[in-house]
């Protein structure tokens, strides 16, 4: 009997003890896998005046799964493969020709563009004493899948002079914190360095022209001039995105 008590004292005084090194133990492992959830406010900058993405702004959310290994005490590298959805909505007024010139036509509506990435961070990223970290680098995307509605005529479109690039690079910057078990918050702006799309401007590219008449009195005779014509171009070109992510992971 005294000796089952002598024994349940050791094991309660030898606790503190294992979960110390136990702790030790998970703090000795550099990797870590985790997931992650981020919702997106996507902003674009481009000199067309309507296109694919009319509005040059969208939103969408991004789940991914993450994996970190540490190189120093304080030095990660956090890496990420993931699925990126995009979705972009724009009102548009168009003024045109129907009937083949015979008279004027208007057209009032919405454009929804709706798109599916695969994107890889591969980022480097520092703690400070365990309250916060920073992390920077490149951002590779590749599209899988868009689905467009228009509320154009498919004769009056100019997307048939637009093209999607398959794929994609940018950098991005974050700002977050880890907490003690395992929950991590942070944001991230991204940049992107590629254009979103390739644009052939000389599909879209038409003539303006502008003519005065006069009509003679006497003669009865109208005579016609031209005072202007200069070609004109509907498509422009897509630089780069700017995304801002808002997420939230666990590293289990």
């Amino acid at each position: 009997m005294l000796f089952n008590k002598i024994k349940i004292c050791a094991i309660l005084l030898c606790m503190p003890q294992l979960a110390n090194a136990a702790s030790d133990l998970a703090m000795d492992n550099p990797l870590r896998f985790g997931t992650r959830l981020s919702l997106n406010s996507v902003g674009e900058i481009t000199d067309a005046s309507w296109g694919v993405f009319a509005s040059g702004v969208g939103v969408g959310a991004t789940f991914s799964f993450d994996a970190s290994y540490r190189f120093l005490p304080w030095l990660y590298l956090h890496a990420g493969v993931g699925m990126d959805y995009r979705y972009f909505v724009s009102d548009n007024q168009v003024f045109g020709l129907s009937c083949d010139g015979c008279k004027d036509a208007y057209w009032d509506g919405e454009n929804k563009d709706y798109l599916l990435y695969l994107e890889i961070p591969l980022f480097v990223q520092a703690h400070i004493a365990d309250i916060v970290y920073f992390e920077t680098g490149p951002v590779f995307d590749f599209k899988l899948m868009r689905k467009s509605e228009f509320f154009l005529p498919k004769e009056h479109r100019t997307d048939k002079c637009q093209k999607d690039r398959i794929f994609g690079a940018g950098i991005s910057v974050g700002i977050g914190h880890v907490f003690s078990f395992g929950l991590f918050v942070d944001v991230r702006l991204s940049y992107q360095l590629t254009d979103v799309v390739t644009v052939d401007k000389k599909c879209d590219c038409y003539k303006v022209s502008g003519w005065s008449s006069r009509m003679d009195k006497e003669s009865g005779t109208e005579s016609v001039e031209k005072l202007y014509e200069f070609n004109d171009d509907f498509a422009g070109s897509y630089f780069l995105l700017n995304k801002i992510q808002l997420g939230i992971g666990y590293w289990f």
